[in-house]
């Protein structure tokens, strides 16, 4: 990964992260004995690219372990991942590494660890985290010439996996992550020869605490179960507000999320079986109970945003399962009930259903599947923070976002000489999907119009551009077609590229993120010509990008909210965003090794959401020691 890597890096991927709280994702998977340390570790540098929305191009992956328990939030240990064909697999046992490394605009990221024990049945580690930058100025107006972007995020976590000889293993794992960043998008449009004004700060408390267990297979019956448990905390300090409404900050929102999940299959004939997933979240939240209040022409018109309200989801996932030979069969339903979500008045419904079927056959180098999913995934504080670092710390409505129906198939060759390929096509249909990414041009345009949206001269004196604060969402319906190719002869060369369409016009499209481009491109390359040498070169381009808001037309008091109507879809054009990347290692031993890399080469200065560009070329230095 580089500096400017794409930082989530994951969304409708986000229900298998592990980081957002939605239906269980407890299914079967194929488990390898034994521990394994990365002979490179590698995770999410700083950056301000939003997560992107990956759909899977590849066959049923293989999970490997690592022994420990993946963290709540990004950056953790990576898994393992899967060699090419004909390709050696480097295992290092070195108990501890250190990776550091800084760069252009005092681009720093520091990553360490250590296995403190480690035998046939007990492991237990520590791992640390820095990023950071804080010399770059985006310079983007007269007020705001000597505003430099800063951002500080540490991480410290505690993992440990026990073996219960006959019964099963226990993973645990602690982890804290605080964030402290300002908002260097701001700027006052209306007064650019005022005096210079700085970039509000803002602090993020992160803090989850995770539990596992996962039996054996019963000798006797083949019976397996798992049981869940996490708690998430995930607080904003302050709210910044508008520039026209005054520089006071108000509480942010903190959120608690308390998730029970647990999984249970019983095999009964050659191959069949038959199960139950099932998950419970609770969402409590702190803080005043509201946000900010804003009145408006001697309080004939009032902006107020409350604390949401606490609610649960209960999902429940019966199926019956058929795996032998090249044929694997799932056929499911996803059944959620949820209390109290969504906004007072504009309740999400009790009882939700959705498919939950899979279809995968692989023969020798020929594989297909087709999935019907759906299901609700629950808007989080923390869910938002996975597509856009500097989102706004509030919420205006927990109502989940439902996909009744959520269809793909897709076809792979290979590998053979190092050498496969795979086509997929999608179709998917959700209700209510977040309109988000808009909180920086919210405080610097308030409610006024940004410059450059869409239909922007049709806004009449009613219409307000409220931006992230639209409590409703959009219905989405649309599909999206896109192939890998990837080419892995050996350790010495490989080639790996993965192409998406997926057309986006208004509430036609396929929700790949705020910036909804309708093409994602992402090309890695790599050789090796020498041992001790390594090159590679990455490209990540989303192309034809454009973020939605509403006019509202109706604000009550009691509450943001649209009324009786939607009000009007607005549009803005953002331009292409291309990340060009080169990297070099140079390893002296098998436990050292130095690094250089050169990100944007390009030198672009695009906006990844509005009144966010990202910095341009830089450079980046460090080394890797495994001890």
């Amino acid at each position: 990964m580089t500096l400017n890597k794409l930082y989530l890096c994951a969304a409708l991927a986000l229900p298998f992260l592990g980081t957002v709280p939605v239906r269980a994702q407890l299914h079967e998977s194929i488990n390898v004995e034994g521990k394994y340390v990365p002979e490179i570790i590698r995770v999410d540098r700083i950056n301000t690219f939003p997560k992107a929305l990956d759909s899977s191009l590849g066959f049923v992956p293989l999970n490997y372990e690592i022994g420990g328990v993946e963290a709540a939030f990004s950056p953790s240990l990576m898994t393992m991942p899967a060699t090419g064909w004909g390709a050696s697999r480097n295992v290092s046992r070195n108990p501890g590494y250190l990776e550091f490394g800084v760069g252009s605009w005092l681009n720093s990221t520091l990553s360490a660890g250590y296995r403190f024990v480690d035998n046939a049945s007990t492991l237990a580690g520590i791992r640390l985290q820095h990023n950071s930058t804080s010399l770059w100025k985006p310079q983007l107006s007269e007020t705001t010439a000597d505003i430099k972007q800063f951002r500080y995020d540490e991480s410290v976590g505690l993992y440990a996996s026990h073996v219960v000889k006959g019964y099963g293993r226990l993973d645990a794992a602690i982890d804290y992550h605080v964030g402290y960043f300002n908002y260097y998008g701001i700027f006052n449009p209306s007064d650019i020869s005022a005096q210079p004004i700085e970039a509000p700060t803002q602090t993020l408390n992160d803090f989850a605490l995770k539990l596992d267990w996962m039996s054996l297979i019963s000798p006797s019956s083949g019976m397996t179960y798992r049981a869940h448990a996490r708690i998430r905390h995930f607080a904003y300090r302050a709210m910044p507000l508008p520039v026209e409404w005054g520089n006071s900050p108000v509480k942010g929102n903190r959120e608690t999320d308390v998730e029970l999940a647990g999984a249970i299959r019983l095999p009964w004939d050659n191959g069949s079986s038959i199960g139950m997933d099932a998950s419970l979240n609770v969402l409590l939240y702190g803080g005043p109970d509201n946000v900010f209040t804003y009145a408006q022409g001697a309080g004939t018109r009032e902006y107020s945003l409350n604390r949401p309200d606490n609610y649960g989801m209960l999902t429940l996932t019966p199926y019956y399962r058929f795996n032998r030979d090249m044929i694997d069969v799932r056929l499911g339903a996803d059944v959620d009930m949820a209390f109290n979500a969504g906004p007072e008045g504009n309740r999400y419904s009790f009882f939700h259903i959705a498919p939950d079927i899979r279809f995968a056959l692989q023969t020798g180098q020929f594989g297909m599947y087709l999935n019907l999913l759906g299901g609700s995934t629950l808007n989080t504080l923390a869910s938002r923070y996975q597509y856009d670092y500097y989102m706004m710390p509030a919420l205006t409505s927990t109502r989940p976002t439902y996909t009744p129906i959520d269809a793909t198939l897709g076809f792979n060759v290979g590998p053979f000489s190092g050498f496969s390929l795979g086509i997929e096509g999608s179709f998917r249909s959700s209700k209510n999907v977040p309109l988000g990414g808009w909180y920086q041009a919210w405080m610097n345009y308030g409610g006024a119009p940004v410059p450059g949206i869409n239909n922007a001269s049709s806004i009449t004196s009613r219409d307000r551009m409220l931006y992230s604060l639209d409590s409703d969402g959009i219905d989405l319906n649309g599909v999206s077609v896109g192939g890998y190719i990837s080419f892995v002869p050996s350790d010495a060369f490989s080639f790996k590229a993965k192409v998406a369409a997926q057309p986006q016009n208004g509430e036609t499209g396929y929700f790949n993120g705020y910036d909804r481009p309708k093409v994602t491109v992402d090309i890695d390359a790599a050789v090796r010509p020498v041992r001790q040498l390594g090159i590679s070169a990455g490209l990540d381009y989303r192309a034809k990008r454009c973020i939605y808001t509403r006019a509202v037309t109706d604000l009550p008091s009691a509450g943001v909210d649209t009324g009786d109507s939607k009000g009007s879809l607005y549009s803005m054009n953002l331009g292409d965003l291309a990340l060009l990347n080169l990297a070099a290692s140079w390893d002296f031993s098998d436990s050292f090794s130095v690094w250089l890399q050169a990100d944007n080469i390009l030198n672009r200065k695009d906006e990844v959401l509005p009144m966010l560009p990202v910095q341009g070329i830089n450079f980046a230095a460090g080394l890797k020691v495994l001890f």
